[in-house]
């Protein structure tokens, strides 16, 4: 609710240096002497009391007044505020200097009669600091100069953390800052924004954690409203785990959260409950109320609250509002956002009703002959004067009233807006035409002034009408969110719950979503929606995850799989265990990214900004040196041999009343709200429709370096590739692991060779039995094939002494036996012995693309092992469709060596210049700095996990396949699918909308450029018609509707096309990717890609350059091929470099090789 204030902004400042928190009549009223109080040194600054007195005698201000200037001339009394109606004074004062006796004495002095009701002494300052983040909703902001506004009054506040000051004005009027509650509270933001000219309202208020918290013990906060027994209820909640905070909130605020279930914060301070507060005596009913309950949802749920609360007889009808709830959230946005329309209509209306009976009077009745209109009404002034007058007054002062409010708070604040423009020109118009009346009416002239009410009528109505449209048009701009929001159920169907471990069922139950808790076993039926993140205990179906991934086709969901709140059930029941609600939902983490999105600044705005604090100085000079101008020409002999021929005097204009037109239509046509509104509203909706494909960009900043990216570079395995390795090949370097742990006792010859392969996989799977990484999961896979691993023929033994050499390799024990798997780094590195032929096998699988991994038992080099990744299938056209298309250098980042690194980089089509491999971990970093040290801007797409450091080192790090986890804090773009096709989709999006927010620049530097002149009467001369000052208006008007109905343009995007040509040419009859058509509707204009081809004798440009054991070109006669054979069922025997193209190492005459060789 609106309050009027009377402190000035110099108080605001004092107050704000104090280390306690004042009471809000402190607030309201008082001077204090800023000098004595700014020079005093903080450790000296006194600590006041405040009394409150009771005062007799009083009878109207004049004495309310007489008390306040005896009190306050005292130079210990800080402020005093009287109640008159309340016969009270409440009076902040210095103790060491003024006791209460002589505060009565003083009010004694002066006639009237005082006693001392209370004294209270303020509370110590806290040492230790406790910063909240809280969320305002803001009214009144039009502009970018709005924001700036509120953005330094905030931002200049003591206590309150500067950096963290985030002032929006899309999709609605926000403020959200961090502050020490020690220092401040919510009211002294409010107050101070206010101060400015402006509407503040609490939204929600939580506390910083600070890492005092464990992170898993997430907190939600509901809102418990009960019929009777209220401070019984916090008694009975204060003494339960798992409750951290009680606080019963006033009725204003309980009402607020009945109505409009929204978010509210409770008045009390966050302090934790006290366990051992006293129940008070209920033996009678008492009262009811609202409760603010914080609790650890993972250790106790909301039903067991409600259910403590029944148990307690705190009443039967408990209702429970969710405070945390992004739809309850969206809800209120709604409503804040239909009141505003609302409100922008009805002023509308309101003005309308008098400016167009004002117009037609002016511009219709005004020209018919004998119309009433004409006589007279009294003392020389005719009824068309008089009726304009009267209808044009409620418009000016009444319509207009909130042009001059803000005219007044940026003159104070220096930050001058539309308002002071709007409130300057029909002011002009307003007063010029009262002074025409009053003229024409005591000098009786024949050719009388023509007065203008109609320009200032209808400026203020069409601005009005203009912001109707505005905040029309902005509704729709939050459409994402909204379409977002609405995604959850209302209810969910719960038939079971998880405690402890152990499922219990329970009667099959429709509950709202608010009551859900952790642990809670759901039913979902076909076509039902998923209510929250769960995991899928039993069943099996599809799931359309559309509205929030973009992928059409819908995800087959089995046990253990996880499903996400919103999406739908298709064709089978489900029963799933919650495992998030509330704000740690993907969908509730995918809202909360694009509100952080939307609401995040382009460095780009910052030029608007710049242009904006200048903007409206410089049109009211341009408006003033207008005027001058004009009124010199026509009131001097430069012009008299043409102005005779203008008719601007047969319309009632002469030498210093047209200049004045001239001046206002500068004034008003001026619109330096369509350059606020440039950047904000396209990332709005930019940012929504990238959310509709499963691409999430993070801020106006990773969206302005997304548009100038040159080079992209992907990280190997995983991200290029499946991610997926297979054991494809095992080199045997001898028949010594035939013996190391045989799976039979005496084993043949013809056998040998399958017993070492079995003993190398039964070592390796024991090693790497655990990890996660990649390659691990293709060796236990292997292994499984041989019946080697957990519940298989052959069970897995536990290994010692385990190590981990990151992107080298493992190490442990094995039944005495040391194992070792790794790279050459690390055989070098651990000093194992390298048995002859060693490197020939890893270089030969390498050539075929494999990732070749050395087996060592008890420190020598036993086998081989050759791993393959294949590529994705969209990597070749996503690789291409980006150097040709985009026009963007593609690299490829592998920890990998260079041969096989090379072969997967062929294959998709990545020049061999720019494959970067052989990198550790820690080095992906230094490659990142070593492209931008060569000018490049680039981009790195990884998985948001490993690739952590570099992701966060690149201009914009990329995170492909997020999944549920949209979270990646180091990602500026985070793409929920992995489909590689998405890192166009993103760059082209970032190209759209930002050459969208310069369209909206251009269109506003325009606009302004040429309507000022124009305004001005620079065509005067040629077309002898001045713009008339509320066309002026209405051209303004439609200037800020048009950027944003530009940016809502965006919504019709849609993502590049790609038409796939396969054939068989290029790979040895193998089948692949040989053409890529894209279609798109801007920036990929149609045009056809050819795979590139690497070997020079199929482009007929020379010699075949492939290297010869991997050419796989048709048509190639100069190279060798290599007969791939699978090592894994060769007749080789062990250590026969036949295996990888050598020479049988065999005896001559006593080949073992069962005749392969």
């Amino acid at each position: 609710s609106k309050r009027s204030r009377k402190c000035s902004l110099r108080e605001k400042l004092i107050r704000h240096s104090n280390s306690f928190k004042t009471n809000k009549w402190q607030r309201e009223q008082g001077e204090v002497n800023l000098e004595v109080e700014m020079s005093m040194p903080s450790s000296s600054k006194p600590q006041m009391n405040e009394a409150t007195l009771a005062i007799t005698g009083m009878t109207c201000t004049s004495c309310s007044q007489t008390i306040t200037s005896a009190l306050e001339s005292h130079d210990a009394v800080g402020s005093c505020k009287i109640n008159l109606l309340g016969e009270k004074a409440h009076v902040l004062y210095d103790p060491e200097k003024l006791d209460t006796g002589e505060l009565v004495d003083i009010v004694e002095d002066v006639g009237f009669g005082a006693d001392v009701i209370t004294v209270s002494e303020p509370p110590k300052p806290s040492t230790e600091k406790r910063s909240v983040m809280a969320k305002f909703s803001l009214e009144g902001l039009t502009c970018s100069s709005c924001v700036n506004t509120v953005h330094e009054a905030v931002a200049t506040i003591p206590g309150v953390e500067s950096n963290t000051v985030k002032v929006t004005l899309l999709p609605e009027a926000q403020l959200v800052v961090s502050y020490d509650v020690n220092i401040l509270s919510d009211e002294d933001i409010i107050e101070s924004i206010e101060a400015v000219g402006f509407e503040a309202a609490l939204l929600s208020k939580e506390e910083v954690d600070d890492d005092r918290r464990d992170p898993a013990d997430s907190t939600r906060t509901m809102y418990i409203t009960l019929e009777c027994n209220i401070e019984k209820a916090k008694h009975i909640l204060s003494d339960v785990d798992g409750v951290i905070q009680v606080d019963v909130i006033e009725d204003k605020i309980k009402k607020s959260i009945i109505k409009t279930q929204d978010q509210v914060q409770a008045q009390s301070t966050l302090n934790l409950v006290s366990a051992d507060e006293e129940a008070p005596d209920v033996s009678s009913v008492t009262p009811g109320g609202t409760l603010k309950v914080v609790f650890q949802q993972r250790r106790i749920g909301i039903r067991t609250i409600v259910n403590d609360l029944k148990g307690g007889k705190c009443g039967n009808n408990i209702s429970v509002v969710d405070a945390e709830s992004y739809q309850n959230s969206h809800e209120a946005a709604e409503k804040r956002r239909k009141k505003e329309i609302k409100k922008w209509r009805n002023a509308f209306l309101f003005a309308a009703l008098f400016s167009f009976p004002v117009a037609m009077i002016h511009m219709g009745f005004k020209h018919i002959k004998d119309s009433f209109l004409h006589n007279f009404v009294f003392w020389n002034i005719k009824w068309e004067e008089l009726l304009a007058w009267i209808l044009a007054t409620p418009v000016q002062f009444i319509s207009g009233a909130r042009f001059y409010r803000d005219a007044y708070y940026s003159i104070r604040t220096r930050h001058l807006g539309m308002g002071f423009l709007i409130a300057m020109g029909t002011s002009a118009a307003y007063f010029y035409s009262v002074f025409v009346v009053l003229y024409n009416a005591s000098e009786d002239l024949e050719d009388r002034m023509a007065v203008a009410f109609e320009t200032s009528a209808l400026l203020i109505t069409f601005v009005i009408l203009g912001k109707y449209l505005e905040a029309k048009a902005k509704a729709r701009t939050s459409r994402a969110i909204s379409n977002l929001a609405e995604l959850a159920p209302e209810d969910a169907t719960v038939i079971g719950i998880i405690k402890d471990g152990v499922e219990k069922a329970i009667p099959e139950e429709r509950i709202p979503l608010t009551l859900l808790q952790l642990g809670d076993i759901l039913l979902v039926r076909p076509g039902e929606k998923i209510p929250c993140d769960c995991t899928v205990i039993s069943g099996s179906s599809s799931v359309d995850e559309s509205m929030l991934t973009g992928e059409s086709v819908p995800a087959q969901k089995y046990e253990g799989d996880k499903v996400i709140g919103g999406t739908i059930n298709v064709d089978g029941s489900l029963r799933v265990h919650v495992t998030a609600l509330g704000q740690d939902t993907t969908l509730a983490q995918i809202i909360r990214l694009i509100e952080t999105a939307q609401s995040s600044k382009a460095p780009v705005q910052e030029f608007a900004d710049w242009i904006s604090a200048r903007f409206v100085p410089v049109v009211f000079w341009i408006s003033v040196v207008t005027y001058i101008i004009w009124a010199a020409l026509l009131n001097s002999s430069a012009l008299d041999h043409v102005k005779d021929t203008w008719p601007y005097k047969e319309d009632g204009l002469n030498d210093w009343t047209l200049p004045l037109l001239f001046s206002i239509s500068v004034l008003v046509i001026a619109c330096p709200c369509a350059m606020g509104l440039a950047t904000p509203t396209a990332i709005m909706v930019g940012t929504g429709v990238g959310a509709k494909y499963g691409i999430l960009i993070k801020g106006g900043e990773a969206l302005e370096k997304a548009n100038n990216i040159s080079a992209v570079v992907f990280d190997k395995t995983g991200t290029l590739t499946m991610g997926k390795p297979i054991v494809e090949s095992i080199h045997l370097l001898s028949d010594r692991p035939a013996n190391f742990f045989p799976s039979e006792t005496s084993v043949e010859k013809k056998r040998i060779q399958k017993q070492a392969v079995e003993s190398i996989l039964f070592a390796a799977a024991c090693a790497e039995y655990g990890s996660e990484h990649p390659l691990a999961k293709g060796i236990m896979a292997k292994a499984s094939e041989y019946g080697i691993g957990e519940g298989l023929e052959r069970p897995l033994q536990p290994v010692e002494d385990f190590t981990s050499e990151s992107g080298k390799g493992v190490q442990c024990v094995l039944n005495g036996h040391k194992i070792h798997l790794g790279n050459r780094r690390s055989l070098l590195s651990n000093e194992i012995t390298v048995t002859p032929g060693t490197f020939d096998a890893m270089e030969n699988l390498e050539k075929l693309g494999q990732t070749a991994i050395a087996v060592s038992i008890d420190g020598r080099s036993e086998a081989v092992m050759g791993l393959i990744d294949k590529a994705k299938d969209e990597a070749a056209l996503t690789v291409n469709v980006l150097e040709h298309a985009l026009s963007v250098k593609v690299y490829m980042l592998t920890g990998d060596n260079f041969r096989t690194a090379g072969v997967v980089a062929q294959e998709i089509g990545i020049d061999s210049s720019k494959v970067i491999a052989d990198v550790m971990p820690e080095g992906k970093v230094q490659c990142i700095k070593r492209l931008q040290e060569e000018g490049e801007c680039v981009a790195m797409i990884g998985d948001g996990v490993n690739d952590s450091p570099a992701l966060a080192q690149a201009d914009v790090g990329i995170a492909i396949g997020a999944g549920t986890d949209v979270a990646i804090e180091t990602a500026g773009v985070v793409l929920v699918n992995s489909d590689l096709k998405d890192v166009i989709v993103s760059i082209d999006l970032a190209r759209t909308i930002y050459s969208r927010i310069k369209l909206n620049f251009l269109w506003a530097l325009g606009y302004n450029s040429l309507a000022i002149p124009i305004a001005a009467g620079i065509l005067y001369p040629v077309f002898e018609k001045a713009l008339p000052p509320f066309m002026a208006a209405v051209a303004m008007v439609f200037s800020s509707v048009s950027v944003i109905l530009s940016s809502l343009l965006l919504n019709r995007y849609k993502p590049p096309e790609f038409e796939r040509q396969y054939g068989r040419s290029l790979r040895q009859g193998r089948l692949g990717l040989e053409g890529v058509e894209v279609k798109s509707t801007r920036m990929l204009r149609q045009s056809s890609i050819k795979v590139p081809i690497n070997c020079r004798q199929i482009l007929g440009t020379g010699e075949c350059n492939c290297e010869p054991e991997s050419c796989e070109c048709e048509g190639c006669g100069s190279c060798s091929k290599l007969v791939r054979r699978n090592s894994l069922s060769s007749n080789y025997y062990p250590g026969c470099q036949k295996q990888w193209g050598g020479k049988c190492t065999c005896p001559p005459g006593k080949c073992r090789c069962t005749g392969a060789c």
